[in-house]
């Protein structure tokens, strides 16, 4: 009988060390990005603020602690590169630069979804300053 007794009590040891396992070793919630947006900065044009060969702002929204791709459908390029951690203010910027005019989708990859905008892009003179846009 006494060895049905220990048996039992390791048996419960075991069952809560492991459930206590579980618990701590549980994924956090899930990581969302919930906005994109694109600043157009010192840009001016007639038909759009964006052009070729001009720096932008992106700026994705997303949980902390989550990583950011940003990815541009259209011939654009984002620096830096790579996943963007995301850190306690909610939000990660990379620069934008378009090398292509017309439509570009804009897209910020997180772990659980994405977000995209999407911005026409005309003929670009970078100014140094700002940007001169052309249609």
């Amino acid at each position: 009988m006494f060895g049905s007794k220990r048996t039992a009590a390791t048996a419960a040891t075991t069952f809560g060390a492991m459930a206590a396992a579980l618990v701590m070793t549980a994924p956090s919630a899930p990581a969302w990005v919930t906005g994109i947006s694109v600043a157009p900065g010192l840009s001016f044009g007639t038909s759009t603020t964006y052009g070729t060969s001009c720096p932008y702002t992106v700026t994705a929204n997303a949980t902390w602690g989550d990583y950011v791709y940003f990815y541009d459908y259209n011939g654009g390029v984002f620096s830096p590169t790579g996943p963007l951690w995301v850190g306690a203010s909610g939000s990660v910027t990379a620069q934008w630069t378009p090398y292509v005019r017309g439509s570009h989708t804009l897209v910020a990859w997180g772990q659980h979804n994405q977000q995209t905008t999407t911005v026409t892009v005309g003929s670009g003179t970078n100014v140094g300053f700002g940007c001169v846009v052309l249609p």
